[in-house]
């Protein structure tokens, strides 16, 4: 037997390793954090069908998914808005006091006579306001992003406080039946159903992707998490400046939308609303695999990071344990997406 006829029988498995090796070079590490957020919400589906279901009724069902996205679909839309943020390595800090200061001045404005239409388009343009103005002191006056946002944190949480100081109710005929509309689906226990709030955040999520990966703007967002300044996208003919401005005033539309989303959930509006708010969505768009340095993550991430932090909600709710365990296991989820987070920059670099 010759040499050659020794060797042969080796080429089919190093040929077999080699494939492997260029099947996993070929995988994108950029998506090992969102693997694991759906890794995550995967064993909790699992834990919880274990746990939960009966012989009548499984715990995973159109349901569970629609009463979280129902409960939680304020949250979805700051967190897409704050996904923009976090991409460009930015920070925004005002979203939740601007939820409260839009559901006063919703409250308010109904009490003053103005239509449906009007209340809601100034809800949307008092986030809109907000955020550009971080965006202008970001990029024009070279503020951080901590201190600006945090300066209008406290304007907004201060308006809320001067439109009131109690909590208003709002019992607009055309708002209420806004926030009663639904479409029901089947019977009995296993009925699910669709709301408003529930489609305009999907609306949201949906365009938040095409624009972040089917645009030119979505390429700037990117590249200005580069940690470069904008000076590659600056060589590509792309801009910056106004790349940096937008993203703020995006982050303000969306928390003026979720002000009007959380409007209708509560039909009401307190100045001690959204207080923490913004950390919780910056810790579903942390858990959804977006990285806090910038540069790296992906919309739709957040919103499996949103649907992590409400699963989280529903279970310590079924077994019973008080309220304050959601924070200590939703710290835990963000600290290992974190560390997780951290391995894989030391890796790339």
């Amino acid at each position: 037997m010759s040499a050659d006829q020794l060797v042969r029988p080796e080429r089919p498995a190093t040929s077999v390793v080699h494939r492997a090796r260029r099947a996993l070079g070929g995988f994108d590490r950029r998506m090992l954090p969102v693997l694991g957020t759906l890794l995550t919400l995967a064993i909790m589906l699992g834990v919880g069908q274990e746990r939960y279901s009966t012989d009548r009724v499984d715990f995973v069902s159109m349901k569970l998914l629609s009463n979280l996205l129902v409960d939680n679909s304020y949250l979805l839309v700051l967190a897409v808005g704050m996904t923009f943020v976090i991409l460009t390595g930015g920070i925004d800090l005002s979203v939740g006091a601007v939820v409260a200061l839009v559901g006063l001045a919703i409250a308010q404005m109904f009490t003053a006579g103005l239509p449906l239409a009007v209340v809601l388009v100034a809800g949307v343009l008092i986030g809109t306001i907000c955020g550009l103005l971080i965006g202008v002191m970001v990029q024009v006056f070279d503020i951080q992003p901590f201190i600006a946002s945090l300066a209008v944190m406290f304007l907004a949480r201060g308006l809320a406080n001067v439109v009131s100081v109690n909590s208003l109710k709002i019992d607009d005929p055309g708002f209420s039946a806004l926030a009663a509309w639904n479409i029901t689906f089947g019977e009995g226990r296993t009925s699910w159903r669709i709301n408003a709030s529930m489609l305009v955040a999907l609306a949201v999520l949906v365009i938040a992707f095409v624009v972040l990966h089917h645009t030119r703007f979505g390429r700037s967002v990117y590249g200005l998490g580069a940690g470069d300044q904008g000076a590659a996208i600056n060589l590509m003919g792309l801009r910056p400046a106004r790349t940096r401005v937008w993203v703020y005033t995006i982050s303000g539309t969306c928390a003026g939308v979720a002000g009007v989303l959380f409007a209708l959930y509560t039909k009401s509006g307190f100045n001690l609303t959204g207080i923490g708010m913004e950390l919780d969505a910056i810790a579903a768009v942390v858990i959804g695999g977006t990285l806090l340095s910038g540069g790296t993550g992906f919309v739709l991430g957040t919103g499996a990071g949103v649907m992590v932090y409400g699963l989280i909600q529903v279970l310590i709710a079924r077994e019973g344990l008080d309220s304050w365990w959601t924070r200590v296991f939703i710290g835990a989820v963000l600290l290992a997406f974190v560390v997780l987070q951290r391995v894989l920059a030391v890796r790339r670099r």
